[in-house]
């Protein structure tokens, strides 16, 4: 399957693997007495690397304070499906942000729109999740599915599913959880099938039915979620995932740290086989208000031939500033 990434919509993102733990920054100091001790608060002294690596950078960025968009051609071709993937949200709290983020995809007006999981951090953050997937004002398939912190004992999202599911069905969102959904868009077929999260979750690809000629695409939010999707003789799979936020903070133009169910899958396209998987940084942070790497959506347009035949996939990074 041909897949193309155009260049991003604003800046490009530069990434590069270094250590994958926050272990990695424990520090060697000289004593008075000409020994060496190990600095073990290593969280303090992490922090300070990010800070100064921001000051080096030129550039502190905090999540609620930037976002950006540019125009881009919203009219669907007809031998096109346009989507749009949300990724990490992390809704917390009303931010400017996440009203940026509706806006765009509301002036994309795509024809369907993937969430690949992270989207509530707390019980709170249900209703402020709520409130913002309702602004998104496009009549169209809408599809979620979760990620390590809906199942994480810090929010205990878990603990109300039911109120978290009743958000989203509100929203007028699916919640999949290794279920599957085949799109038909005027004979173009979008075979749709989301996985449980890695991380908490029991991810299964029982179920899963991919169409000869159809795009076939698997939503999983830890990209380590790749090395276990099939490879089909003659189709092509595509899966979208998020969860590492591209690092989060870059220093010195490299990611300074990957969360567990990353694998060696950190930003962008990777292929193994006829199989594409793509990771997007996504919109929000983590544990920390800190981002050096500008929020963003995806927008994936997929292409067919004169008989309806899937033929090729391409990404635009959509950089959100408000």
């Amino acid at each position: 399957m041909p897949i193309r990434q155009t260049q991003p919509i604003c800046s490009p993102r530069k990434l590069a693997k270094t250590c994958t733990s926050i272990d990695c920054f424990v520090a060697y100091a000289p004593r008075n007495d000409g020994e060496t001790t190990i600095m073990k608060n290593k969280y303090f002294l992490s922090a300070a690397v990010i800070i100064c690596a921001f000051l080096f950078a030129g550039c502190i960025s905090i999540s609620k304070n930037i976002a950006s968009f540019s125009e881009v051609e919203q009219k669907t071709a007809a031998n096109e499906i346009r989507a749009v993937q949300i990724s990490d949200c992390h809704f917390s709290k009303e931010k400017p942000l996440f009203d940026a983020v509706v806006e765009t995809i509301n002036r994309l007006n795509p024809d369907v729109i993937f969430m690949t999981g992270d989207q509530a951090v707390s019980i709170e953050a249900i209703k402020i999740m709520e409130h913002y997937l309702k602004k998104i004002d496009v009549p169209c398939p809408k599809f979620a599915i979760n990620g390590n912190w809906e199942y994480s004992v810090k929010t205990k999202v878990f603990e109300h599913f039911d109120e978290y599911h009743k958000a989203l069905e509100d929203s007028d969102f699916k919640l999949l959880k290794n279920q599957g959904e085949t799109l038909d868009f005027n004979g173009k077929k979008l075979v749709l099938f989301g996985l449980d999260s890695l991380l908490g979750g029991e991810p299964s690809f029982e179920g899963f039915e991919p169409e000869k000629n159809a795009a076939n695409v698997v939503l999983g939010h830890c990209p380590l979620l790749f090395d276990q999707m099939p490879q089909i003789q003659d189709i092509p799979l595509l899966m979208l995932s998020g969860h590492t936020h591209g690092g989060q903070v870059l220093l010195f133009g490299k990611a300074v740290y990957f969360p567990e169910g990353t694998g060696k899958y950190y930003s962008g396209i990777y292929q193994k086989g006829r199989n594409t998987l793509y990771v997007s940084t996504g919109i929000g942070n983590s544990s920390l208000e800190i981002r050096n790497l500008t929020p963003c959506i995806e927008l994936i347009t997929f292409k067919f031939d004169a008989e309806n035949n899937f033929i090729d996939a391409e990404f635009q990074t959509i950089e959100v500033e408000p």
